[in-house]
C-alpha cells in the first residue's frame, strides 16, 4: 500500500517541463529598466525576458546587454515559464 501512495505521490510534486526554444529576427527595443528584449520577425514580434544568467554574445564573445541595440540581428534561444518567454541565450549577429 505505501508503494501505491508514494507512485501516486511523486508526480504531484514534479515540475512541467520548460519548453526549449529559437527565435531569429531584428531587435526593435530592448529595455534595461524592465530587462525585456524585443525581436521583430517579419510581421511577428517575440518579447524575451533577460535575467542575470541570460549569456548575450557578440562575435562568439561575450558581451555586455548594452550590445542589444535596436536594428541588429540575434538568434534568441529561449525558454517558456509559464507565459515567460526567458532569454537563455543572445547571439547577436
Amino acid at each position: 500500500m505505501l508503494a501505491c501512495v508514494l507512485a501516486l505521490a511523486i508526480p504531484a510534486f514534479a515540475q512541467p517541463a520548460k519548453i526549449k526554444a529559437n527565435y531569429s529576427g531584428v531587435i526593435e527595443k530592448y529595455d534595461a529598466g524592465t530587462r525585456t528584449l524585443v525581436v521583430k520577425q517579419k510581421n511577428k514580434q517575440g518579447e524575451f525576458a533577460i535575467t542575470d544568467t541570460t549569456e548575450v554574445l557578440q562575435n562568439k564573445v561575450k558581451a555586455d546587454t548594452s550590445a542589444l541595440t535596436a536594428g541588429r540581428k540575434v538568434d534568441v534561444e529561449f525558454v517558456m515559464d509559464g507565459a515567460t518567454k526567458t532569454a537563455v541565450k543572445a547571439k547577436l549577429k
